[in-house]
């Protein structure tokens, strides 16, 4: 397709970066948790979910993500407190995806 349509990629990536900032946030995390849940007995499953994040995100694995996510969620840095609302979400808050 890239040698049929030139800039597919940028045009591609755009797309998909604008589609990720349009969801909400908790719904982005629910459904990581599935595909978690979902894959997480499966050994290729989780190595593929892991490559997909590392392409996203630059080269950080999934595993890492999560233990920035927890260490900024117990002890925010000033941009974590700025961007993200200081009330945690309980049980009954997430939904059960």
């Amino acid at each position: 397709m890239e040698k049929e349509v030139c800039n597919i990629g940028t045009v591609f990536t755009e797309i998909l970066k604008d589609e990720i900032n349009a969801n909400d946030q908790q719904r982005i995390y629910n459904g990581v948790k599935r595909l978690i849940k979902k894959y997480s007995q499966e050994k290729r499953g989780m190595e593929t979910l892991d490559e997909f994040i590392r392409v996203l995100s630059g080269g950080a694995s999934l595993e890492e993500l999560l233990q920035i996510a927890k260490e900024e969620a117990q002890n925010p840095t000033i941009s974590t407190g700025i961007t993200v609302d200081d009330n945690c979400y309980t049980g009954e808050n997430i939904s059960p995806d």
